[in-house]
């Protein structure tokens, strides 16, 4: 028993000047007793820190490359392509008047703002002019002499894109659609011409004759 005091102690001061020397220089102690250098335990920290910080950049270069794609620019109101007082619809703009007159000074009267009595090119064009006209009567560019074919204003004949009813020579819109009654009688008027942009689009023939 004697014996078992120095080395005990002997032990003991071993452990301290372990325990010293892992202080003053750096190390650890694993669980299973291994000394662990602090400089190895020191550097995880960094090198986490480093990892994370890789990463964000990344992600944030890749966001960066993705630019979104640019909206494309609202078109125009179109009335903004027709003058003052102007309806614009599909490329042209239309006038409706408050005052009345029989269908050649109504034609004229279109003609003085530099137009013609509507010219309608479709049956879309046609319910929308009725939704924006009705209850009253409109007199619209299609006329006809007796026996023949109707025409419109500018001198094109009409394609039949909708019925007109009545056996008369001029046509106007009502609720129903299009009917004809006798030029003499005083209705209402609506003119057409082409909006600003179709206007552009139209090829100028001195250019190209030049």
């Amino acid at each position: 028993m004697a014996e078992d005091g120095p080395e005990k102690s002997r032990e003991n001061v071993d452990s301290e000047l372990m325990v010293q020397h892992a202080e003053t220089t750096g190390a650890g102690q694993s669980e299973h007793g291994a000394v662990i250098p602090k400089c190895i335990t020191e550097k995880k920290y960094p090198l986490a820190v480093t990892l994370v910080v890789t990463i964000l950049l990344i992600i944030i270069i890749a966001l960066a490359a993705r630019k979104p794609q640019p909206c494309s620019p609202c078109p125009p109101p179109a009335d903004a392509a027709c003058p003052d007082h102007w309806i614009g619809y599909h490329g042209k703009c239309y006038y409706k008047s408050e005052e009345e007159g029989d269908w050649n000074i109504s034609a004229t009267k279109c003609s003085s703002f530099g137009a013609t009595l509507a010219l309608i090119d479709s049956q879309s064009d046609l319910s929308f002019l009725v939704n924006l006209t009705r209850p009253v009567h409109h007199w619209i560019g299609l006329s006809r002499q007796t026996g023949q074919a109707w025409k419109w204003q500018d001198g094109t004949e009409f394609k039949n894109q909708f019925h007109v009813r009545g056996d008369d020579q001029c046509a106007y819109t009502d609720v129903l659609g299009v009917s004809s009654t006798r030029c003499t009688l005083e209705k209402n008027f609506l003119c057409s011409q082409p909006d600003a942009c179709s206007r552009k689009r139209k090829p100028n023939p001195s250019k190209k004759d030049a």
